[in-house]
């Protein structure tokens, strides 16, 4: 509508040039008569112009200016993907003296949590690992003309999971937030995820600070995060450093637990080789400090009804308790959590090979 405007205004401004620079010759009436022509003539173009603008938003639609995330994210997805040597996706910058407002909207979630499982706190678990599947599913069917939106509802979803698991007294949460293999997605999709995580840290950021929750990023590859979403991890996890007490959660953001591994044997090797430790000396304890994930969750969660461990924290989960969850992660509800964690509690019994 706004290029019918200006071109409509152009040549009306053109015709009526045109009409005042008539034949000096001419009488006063045809002067007149040629410059209400003029005019005519660019009011008709300038209907045309604005109906046919409008015509083409009704056809092919424009973002809508009414949502902020749909307008960052068509924003971000029309620009032509860049890499670098390293793969590293770069992101457009977000205005950050608005962000947190906005965020605040987009991924508003409820305050109130509650202790409701009734398990004898001794019987808790201590560490609950989660591998959050199915987003991209959920988006398709629930959200068929914008798919990403899924990523959204399960960075909703994290949120309220974690104040659950802090109403509950969990003490430790890891989640699998994006796999170093997620790097082969299609880049229009792995661009949507990291404008997703820019928000999603500050989200988490401003829960965590409420909450007295304590955030750690773990990351075999972290060449490959853009800088925004670095920066934002940074600023997530410092301002978080001082709470203690409350819910310590590990967000796993391009890691793969074979990479974990490898790195790890490389420290030792090189403490080895440099002297600083004894090839007898290298147990398993020794080996797991060199780990990212030092503590061994109790039990898994794995949603999407999909039955694999898909590179995560192998070598912690080798004593855990596996719950496969058939729904989707944007679809787990508080429920889900307390009926896993009494079955945990009355139902499996951990006997370590005794």
């Amino acid at each position: 509508v706004l290029f019918g405007l200006l071109i409509g205004y152009a040549i009306g401004n053109r015709g009526r040039r045109r009409g005042s620079n008539s034949n000096s010759n001419s009488t006063v009436v045809k002067s007149s008569s040629s410059s209400a022509l003029s005019r005519m003539k660019s009011n008709t173009l300038f209907a045309v112009y604005a109906l046919v603008a409008k015509i083409w938003t009704f056809a092919y639609g424009v973002p809508s200016l009414s949502s902020s995330t749909d307008k960052e994210e068509a924003s971000l997805l029309g620009k032509q993907q860049q890499t670098t040597s390293s793969n590293s996706v770069v992101i457009v910058s977000d205005n950050d003296n608005e962000k947190e407002d906005r965020v605040r909207s987009q991924l508003k979630s409820s305050a109130e949590t509650e202790r409701e499982s009734g398990v004898d706190l001794a019987c808790l678990p201590n560490h609950i690992a989660v591998i959050m599947d199915g987003n991209r599913r959920y988006g398709r069917k629930h959200h068929p003309t914008n798919p990403t939106q899924g990523h959204w509802d399960g960075s909703k979803t994290l949120v309220d999971f974690a104040k659950w698991c802090l109403a509950e007294r969990v003490p430790i949460l890891t989640v699998y937030a994006f796999s170093t293999d997620n790097w082969n997605r299609p880049p229009s999709e792995v661009a949507a995820l990291m404008l997703i995580f820019t928000k999603y840290c500050d989200e988490l950021r401003i829960e965590a600070k409420l909450r007295n929750i304590r955030i750690h990023v773990l990351s075999t590859e972290s060449d490959k995060i853009p800088s925004q979403v670095k920066a934002g991890m940074k600023r997530m996890v410092d301002e978080t450093a001082h709470c203690e007490g409350g819910l310590t959660l590990n967000i796993c953001l391009s890691y793969g637990s074979r990479g974990e591994i490898v790195q790890a044997c490389r420290q030792i090797t090189q403490k080895v080789q440099r002297g600083d430790l004894a090839v007898n000396d290298v147990t398993e304890d020794v080996f797991q400090e060199h780990l990212l994930a030092r503590t061994d969750p109790d039990l898994i969660i794995r949603t999407s009804g999909e039955y694999r461990l898909s590179n995560f924290l192998l070598w912690q989960l080798a004593y855990a308790e596996l719950f496969f969850l058939p729904k989707t992660w944007p679809e787990m509800q508080k429920e889900d959590l307390l009926e896993v964690i009494r079955a945990f509690a009355g139902g499996r019994n951990r006997r370590f090979g005794k």
